[in-house]
């Protein structure tokens, strides 16, 4: 019977899984190419843009999640080293004293090994009466040192030892094992995590930025279109005096001066949130100086997909979940194991001491084994096996969960990715060519060959156009992130790369 629990509490914590959440993804992947991949290098080395490079920097130190992560983290290693510890002997040093009536000194634990003083009075007093009846002594005049009439003798006595005491539990059968190893591997997924955690946040941290760059764009651009609205107003203005344009021209362009303008508080509005936001993500105070921005940088190529295989390498968060699974079997396997009887060792080595009249010591020591095989315990070892199976499905099912989750990501990203690239590409040939129409109209109006009203359909047009320009540049970097983001990568294990 021993041997089938032992039997079945290894074959438990010896569950695949690993090779198991491999083989799920590559059955549910639909994506990826045989192109060389290389994720050793955090992604945005592939952005040349020194503000977001400055942010990740600041980010990646003082995030208040990134620190409770490596709370986390060291807090996994100290439980791993307790539950280490009972593998390993006890010591401790005892000392121990206690002061008791004279009286109860047989049923002192200490009497068997300390001197018999009540014989040894007796024995004084058999002797003085010998010596007495040989010397002629009176009987009266004879010491008693029976230890019914002696008042020689202490009221009270004191004892007192020192030991040093050790014991070994032997683990026979492999649960402390099995439940130290599941310790480490909660320890390996407190760690993983803590590289998806600094995953997402580069992510959150570069598209946070690039929000803060699309408004201090947007600002830049309003500022630009009312500075424009201005000078078609003295130009409108210029012609009406001249009689070559009429009243209407002027008010219309009053108008659409007052509504450039009311675009600006607006704008600013979205840029002072986007400031608050970015800050807040650094670890800082809303109001605080961030780096200046330099406009939108060139992304580059679009970076290997590689084979959907790599993914539980280049994934921290699929890791984890393989590391809380695996760390779930051995706890499993360690409730099974608690059925199987438990062997110590004991022994022990000091001194005792008594005080009567004067102080009497002796050494002593003990070994000893205790075999314990549990019988009933009212239900608990049980329920922990069912507590332990119950935690094994659930690590199952976030394992399962945590890989769809992350193929979809990849396969959403890469989708984004083109569809952005391709809406950027749209986007600037719309943005150029309203701005030249905005152009060839004003340049028409001032000539006298075309109407008012063209131009203001073509500025307003080409004012659209460039703030759907911004829009379109701030998704497709952020498309980029996302890219860099669901892919992973094993810069994530070198904390040096975010120097």
């Amino acid at each position: 019977m021993i041997h089938i629990l032992l039997l079945s509490a290894w074959a438990q914590a010896a569950s695949p899984a690993a090779e198991d959440a491999q083989n799920f993804i590559v059955s549910v992947a639909r994506y990826g190419d045989d192109n060389t991949v290389r994720r050793g290098t955090p992604w945005w080395t592939n952005i040349q843009d020194p503000g977001l490079h400055e942010v990740l920097k600041v980010g990646l130190q003082q995030n208040p999640d990134l620190l409770s992560a490596d709370a986390r983290v060291e807090l996994a290693k100290a439980n791993t080293w307790q539950s280490l510890g009972g593998l390993l002997p006890n010591l401790a040093l005892e000392a121990m004293t206690q002061e008791a009536p004279t009286d109860g000194m047989s049923l002192s634990p200490f009497s068997a090994s300390m001197p018999d003083y009540s014989a040894a009075f007796e024995s004084m007093g058999e002797l003085m009466q010998q010596v007495g009846t040989f010397t002629g002594t009176e009987p009266e005049d004879v010491p008693d040192f029976s230890t019914e009439t002696s008042n020689d003798t202490p009221d009270t006595y004191r004892q007192s030892s020192t030991m040093l005491k050790g014991s070994w539990a032997i683990d026979v059968f492999g649960r402390q094992t099995m439940s130290t190893i599941a310790a480490g591997k909660d320890a390996s997924a407190a760690n993983e995590s803590r590289q998806a955690t600094m995953r997402a946040l580069s992510a959150q941290i570069g598209s946070a930025w690039y929000d803060l760059v699309a408004a201090r764009e947007q600002v830049r651009i309003v500022n630009e279109q009312v500075v424009a609205a201005r000078e078609m107003l003295e130009l409108v203005d210029l012609r009406y005096e001249r009689g070559e344009g009429s009243a209407l021209d002027v008010l219309q362009q009053r108008q659409q001066l007052a509504s450039t303008e009311a675009l600006l508080p607006r704008a600013k509005a979205g840029l002072t949130a986007a400031h608050g936001r970015m800050a807040i993500i650094l670890g800082e105070a809303p109001s605080s100086t961030l780096p200046d921005s330099s406009g939108w940088p060139d992304v580059g190529e679009r970076p290997n997909i590689g084979k959907p295989g790599r993914l539980l390498q280049d994934r921290a968060d699929i890791r984890a979940a393989v590391n809380q699974l695996e760390s779930a079997n051995f706890q499993r396997g360690s409730a099974i194991a608690s059925l199987a009887p438990t062997l110590t060792l004991t022994g022990q080595y000091g001194r005792q001491y008594l005080t009567l009249d004067e102080t009497e010591d002796v050494d002593t020591w003990g070994v000893g084994a205790v075999a314990s095989l549990p019988l009933f315990g009212g239900g608990r070892t049980h329920a922990g096996i069912k507590a332990a199976k119950a935690g094994q499905d659930i690590a199952q099912m976030q394992l399962r969960t945590t890989v769809l989750s992350a193929v979809q990501q990849v396969e959403s990203a890469i989708a984004q990715e083109q569809a952005a690239s391709d809406t950027l590409t749209a986007v600037l040939a719309q943005a150029d060519a309203a701005e030249k129409a905005w152009m060839e109209s004003r340049a028409h109006y001032l000539q006298g060959l075309t109407p008012y009203v063209t131009v203001l359909a073509a500025h307003a047009a080409n004012q659209a156009a460039q703030i759907g320009l911004i829009d379109a540049q701030r998704g497709r970097i952020q498309a980029r992130i996302q890219l860099h983001s669901a892919l992973g990568g094993t810069w994530l294990a070198n904390k040096g790369s975010f120097q």
